[in-house]
């Protein structure tokens, strides 16, 4: 945590030309992002969003810089283990080394899905939505993720928070700007910077909608999810609609309460614009039903009534497992196999842990709340996030001279051995 803090201190500190010399703080901060526990994650974030405000994207020179210097190599699972039987324990380092099975670095997908899981804890929520909004841009797609779907799922990460601002009226002030109002006004500013990338697209039915909120012109919730679903529905779904679905659902269950109403209203929005893909409707289904006792027992209702309707009628319904046995189960094996597909390095990571002692809660999507197999998914997952942070810090670390063993003796050459 210290290191963090004090690189932030010397990146805030730098000259902004100077930053891209040093490349290794941008895959760094990369590798750290991989880690499960959330207050380094936050930090991590800060610090990467002072890298990002000192590089411009406005070429190409930046994203060749950067990509040149991206770690690439295998990883080397001998070398590896010979370093953990001589840094840890031997039960420790058979127990990390067993988890990820292969032992080479998980393949990049991305900075964007990295910044996207912060969305899911209350606690880094925030700087997660200040790194997006910086890295609203429509270049880089190499760097920051996937060409086709990037762009949705900046909109789908970055929608519920613009709505929920709409929710939040700004006391009048005479004297500086409430931090509500500079909220208000940071929305606008991402909406703009939004509405040019989806002209960049040529997706001008949606850089519209963008536009107008930009300029205050839409005042609901309502009002905006019933303009922006259309486009984003025409553009994207089906085809990439259990990507944009599995990420709402996420944010519905583990995110900030605020965000619920917001995004039960856009799910319905989404919902009343598409038909849904079957093995969807029991995710859906298991995710919205839990709320239909709460406060918020209308609009989940009406969820259920745009799902019932976007899959042609009850009877598909009984035939995902609506019906009174067995449809909790499918619903869980559908969402285990869709939410978190155990090709892909991102469930391997896992949710965000909190420290132990922190006070704020058990490990994460942890549902089941003390059983033992719960316990022991939990203590896996954490060990999958360190192997693989680790992995990939190491990696960065080889692209730096000063990181390289030939270079310790030349550093220290009154040293004769060296670890």
């Amino acid at each position: 945590m210290e290191i963090l803090l004090t690189l932030q201190v010397m990146v805030e500190n730098m000259e902004p030309e100077k930053v891209i010399l040093y490349p290794q703080l941008f895959w760094g901060c990369v590798a750290l992002m991989h880690t499960d526990f959330v207050h380094i994650y936050c930090q991590v974030l800060e610090l990467f969003c002072r890298v990002i405000d000192r590089l411009t994207f406005r070429d190409r020179t930046t994203e060749n810089v950067l990509l040149s210097s991206m770690p690439r190599d295998e990883f080397d699972i001998n070398g590896y283990a010979s370093d953990l039987h001589r840094l840890e324990s031997r039960t420790t380092s058979e127990r990390l080394l067993s988890v990820t099975g292969t032992g080479k670095v998980p393949a990049f997908e991305g900075v964007q899905p990295l910044v996207l899981k912060g969305l899911m804890s209350t606690v880094s929520h925030g700087s997660a939505i200040e790194l997006l909004s910086r890295i609203t841009i429509p270049t880089c797609d190499s760097i920051f993720g996937s060409p086709d779907t990037r762009l949705l799922m900046h909109i789908t990460g970055l929608l519920p928070w613009l709505g929920l601002q709409l929710t939040r009226e700004a006391p009048p002030s005479l004297g500086s700007a409430s931090p509500l109002q500079e909220q208000n006004q940071k929305a606008y500013y991402v909406s703009s910077n939004i509405s040019a990338w989806c002209r960049a697209k040529s997706l001008d039915d949606l850089a519209e909608v963008f536009r107008a909120y930009s300029f205050g012109e839409i005042m609901s919730l309502e009002d905006l999810f019933a303009r922006a679903s259309p486009p984003i529905c025409a553009e994207w779904f089906p085809r990439h609609s259990s990507l944009a679905f599995g990420h709402l659902l996420r944010l519905l269950e583990r995110g900030p309460l605020d965000y619920q109403r917001v995004v039960l209203l856009m799910l319905k929005s989404l919902l009343q614009q598409t038909p849904v893909d079957p093995s969807q409707i029991p995710q859906v289904y298991n995710f919205v039903s839990q709320l239909v006792e709460s406060t918020l027992c209308s609009e989940a209702l009406n969820v259920l009534e745009a799902l019932l309707r976007s899959c042609g009628g009850g009877g598909q319904g009984e035939e995902a497992g609506f019906g009174d046995n067995g449809g909790h189960g499918s619903g869980e094996k559908v969402l285990q196999s869709m939410l978190l597909p155990q090709s892909s390095f991102k469930a391997r990571s896992g949710p965000l842990q909190y420290a132990a002692g922190s006070g704020l809660g058990s490990l994460m999507g942890q549902g089941g709340g003390g059983s033992s197999s719960a316990a022991d998914s939990g203590l896996v997952a954490r060990d999958v996030a360190l192997q693989n942070t680790r992995l990939l810090l190491g990696r960065v670390l080889d692209t730096c001279a000063l990181g390289r063993k030939r270079d310790h003796k030349r550093l220290v050459p009154f040293v004769a051995n060296v670890g």
